[in-house]
């Protein structure tokens, strides 16, 4: 069964993005075809960045943080991304546990869950699109995004998706399972390869 690593990329005091990552852990209890586990890079707590030798050239790692963000981030077989957009871009914490390591992330999949102001973190997905592709994940189309995130809210302020993002939800967590279970031995095949 493949694990899919549901990780939180916002850090900041009173982030919306908990809500989304629940959300998305809730639905998947309706997909039991794979193991989701959600990850908060605000209790990770990674420094910036700060080994010596850059992950692509070496996985021996100096710091006992990255070598758990390493198992982390090993371990899976596939991730979800809730992203916030900050000015147009991806939030720097993200980046940061993001730039840690290179090897643990090849060849896997990656959906996206995004919020933001005005255009709902799709600009930030589109340069986690490109950064993925350089360290070897597979974008999936998958893409919930909460355009004006505020507007999402009910009266006692938790999120209330609409039936299409739910339904979306669903699709990207079958597709995301899919892929993870899929890719899984096409991996191990490359990492012999290499």
């Amino acid at each position: 069964m493949p694990l899919i690593k549901v990780i939180l990329g916002s850090t900041r005091p009173g982030r919306f993005g908990e809500q989304p990552a629940k959300w998305i852990m809730e639905l998947a209890k309706s997909h039991p075809g794979a193991k989701f586990e959600l990850v908060d890079l605000k209790e990770i707590n990674l420094p910036l960045l700060d080994e010596p030798v850059p992950a692509l050239m070496s996985q021996e790692y100096v710091h006992e943080h990255t070598k758990q963000w390493s198992k982390i981030v090993d371990e899976a077989d596939g991730f979800i991304f809730i992203t916030p957009e900050y000015n147009s871009g991806v939030p720097a914490a993200m980046k940061n546990a993001v730039d840690y390591l290179a090897v643990e992330w090849r060849h896997k999949p990656v959906a996206f869950v995004s919020y933001g102001a005005g255009g709902g973190g799709i600009l930030a997905v589109n340069n986690w699109r490109s950064i993925f592709a350089y360290l070897s994940l597979l974008g999936l189309a998958d893409h919930i995004h909460f355009n004006e995130y505020y507007k999402h809210l009910d009266e006692a302020g938790n999120l209330s998706p609409s039936d299409e993002q739910t339904a979306k939800g669903h699709l990207l967590l079958k597709n995301i399972s899919f892929w993870a279970d899929k890719l899984r031995p096409i991996r191990e095949e490359l990492a012999n390869r290499l």
